[in-house]
């Protein structure tokens, strides 16, 4: 290509566009390349390249800022090394507009008045041939020095440019060059650029191995959980790394990059894309590296391995969820009392049995108890064993077992249900029970005795109660050593989708049918909706969906009028929670992403309290 090129002149190129006759001694690629600027129209007297839009060139950078962070390193050395050399180093996009430029600083300069700089088109069809160009075009390294270039005024450049190629599917990522003015043009232009295009290579390809190392990781810890479920590894450039029923493996899904899209956008339309899969992105270092779809089909409980663990069966990644359940982890390995809130249907006795289950106590029973339902004359009845049954007869190798919850519970978790409801002269009762930890009623020998962790659960405000002398205040400090309260579903609005989802899939296949899928509109009706009822509600609703539903697609048409209506009355928060949104935002200097954070809840959820509450928003 050098060789031959070098020979073309200004009489061969006015002929060329006079006669369309291309000269024998043209390098193919070049010839190919000038056939094709006259074709697309080009006009030979351009002057410069255009220049993108500021939005177009913004969302270029941002697409390419992981090659331009890769060639941060060999650009710096450009700063150097080719500093009063007569060439510039230019790095641009795949769509041939540039968005880095170091060197010589006199001829950087220079290359503005052909729009040689950064957000300059220099696609063919935009300024004809040219080295950045026609690299891109072909897919190989391009010399264009002086004529050889389409447009005249452009000929006073020499430029050597090599496309940088994927090294997973060889698509052109970017194009690295050397350009510099003809007179003063370096024959080592062209060895310097496949060198810098070789190094981005290099380091393209060690940052994909490390991160499909990350990806494998993350994908086996949860197959090793998930053994009986379809299962996608997808990497961010939308290739399918691993398919459970090897249908997509090792394909490449068309339009499935990542690239300058929002995360929540990229997770919304795989999922919509693979029916009935919810969709989990995963991370390295906090960005995102790649994505797993699951369908989840019957129960969503984990296999029982000795890398399980229970409280992957608590659905949620909202910032309050993440962290409860990272406190809730903590205490599994001592036996304090735990106490936990929230309201009805957030998921407290699911709480309360990952506790049991991640516990040192996983083999001993888990023994629920409604204390709403306790009465004082039928209280010894539930708790302690019949009368009449020896303690001969009660005995395994766990211990005393018999008819009683107490007995039932030793080497276990006794669960108090509801225990904001018991009665008030029922709770004397159970305080002695819980100090004792007795058996049978009127005592007996240490040998009657029970073992047992207390987990109670309530949806009421218990310190509330205490302070209006509703619930004893020594039995309250005897069951709340660790107190955990669950949000509300409407607080935690981004778990929705994958909830919903969850439900549909185990609905589906309690009736023998495949999983229907959520819309985005769908989606978002459903994380608008207060949720009253929180994930029951919810749950039941996805049932009513496949049952009634007969398409494949759930959409907002199809959703209960309840969620379709705006007008929904919002459900009353807590009596406190306008302080502590007042306090958030203030903290947070006005910032309601911020605000949303500190608050553990979705932006739209801040934005819907402060409508309810009535107050004014930063800047209105």
């Amino acid at each position: 290509m050098v060789a031959r090129g070098h020979f073309v002149r200004k009489a061969d190129w006015a002929r060329f566009l006079e006669t369309g006759l291309v000269p024998g001694d043209l390098d193919p690629d070049l010839a190919a390349s000038w056939l094709r600027s006259r074709d697309c129209g080009v006009l030979p007297d351009r002057i410069s390249a255009p220049q993108v839009a500021n939005e177009i060139l913004s969302r270029t950078r941002k697409e390419t800022a992981e090659l331009r962070r890769l060639a941060r390193t060999a650009l710096l050395r450009a700063r150097a090394m080719l500093k009063d050399t007569g060439s510039m180093m230019i790095l641009a996009s795949p769509d041939c507009v540039i968005t880095e430029t170091e060197g010589d600083r006199s001829v950087i300069d220079t290359g503005r008045e052909n729009r040689l700089q950064i957000g300059g088109d220099w696609q063919e069809t935009s300024i004809g041939t040219n080295a950045i160009g026609t690299a891109a075009a072909s897919g190989r390294p391009a010399l264009v020095h002086g004529i050889q270039h389409f447009c005249e005024e452009i000929q006073r450049w020499s430029c050597a440019a090599v496309p940088i190629l994927d090294p997973v599917d060889g698509r052109v990522r970017g194009i690295v060059d050397i350009s510099g003015p003809t007179d003063m043009f370096q024959p080592q232009s062209m060895a310097l650029a496949m060198a810098v295009g070789d190094e981005i290579t290099q380091a393209l390809a060690r940052l994909i191995g490390e991160e499909r190392e990350a990806l494998y990781q993350q994908f086996m810890d949860r197959r090793a959980r998930w053994q009986n479920t379809h299962m996608i590894l997808i990497d961010r450039r939308g290739a399918v790394l691993h398919d459970t029923r090897a249908v997509w493996s090792n394909q490449a899904i068309r339009g499935g990059a990542i690239g300058a899209r929002g995360e929540e956008d990229w997770a919304g339309e795989m999922s919509d894309r693979f029916s009935g899969m919810d969709s989990e992105i995963l991370r390295r270092d906090g960005l995102p590296i790649g994505m797993v779809l699951t369908a989840y089909r019957g129960h969503r409980r984990p296999v029982e391995t000795p890398s399980g663990d229970p409280f992957d069966a608590f659905l949620g990644t909202a910032p309050a969820i993440l962290k409860l359940l990272e406190h809730a982890r903590c205490v599994t390995a001592s036996n304090v009392p735990v106490l936990i809130s929230g309201e009805t249907g957030t998921g407290k006795e699911l709480l309360a049995r990952a506790i049991h289950d991640a516990s040192s106590r996983r083999h001993g029973h888990y023994v629920p108890v409604n204390c709403g339902a306790l009465r004082a004359d039928s209280a010894a009845g539930v708790l302690f064993e019949p009368p009449g049954q020896t303690v001969d007869q009660t005995m395994d190798q766990t211990g005393p077992r018999g008819g009683g919850a107490v007995a039932e519970a030793h080497g276990g978790t006794l669960c108090l249900d509801e225990i904001g409801e018991m009665p008030e002269d029922v709770q004397p009762f159970l305080l002695r029970v819980l100090e004792d930890g007795l058996t049978r009623a009127g005592g007996g020998a240490a040998s009657d005795r029970s073992d047992f962790r207390v987990i109670a659960l309530t949806h009421r405000d218990l310190p509330r109660d205490v302070a209006e002398n509703r619930f004893r205040r020594d039995l309250f400090h005897r069951i709340s050593t660790i107190q955990f309260r669950l949000p509300p579903l409407r607080d935690r609005a981004e778990d929705i989708p994958l909830l919903a989802q969850h439900f549909l899939a185990e609905a589906a296949a309690e009736a023998g049918r495949q999983a229907p899928a959520l819309t985005r509109a769908a989606r978002e009706a459903l994380m608008a909706y207060p949720w009253p009822g929180n994930a029951r509600e919810l749950r039941n609703d996805m049932q009513a969906l496949v049952l009634f539903c007969g398409r494949g697609v759930i959409d907002t048409g199809d959703l209960p009028d309840k969620i379709r209506d705006p007008a929904a009355p919002p459900v009353p928060a807590e009596p406190d929670e306008r302080t502590r949104i007042l306090e958030a935002m203030a903290a947070s200097d006005g910032n309601m992403s911020a605000t949303a954070r500190r608050l553990g809840i979705a932006r739209s959820t801040l934005y819907t309290k402060i409508a309810a509450y009535g107050l004014a928003r930063p800047g209105n």
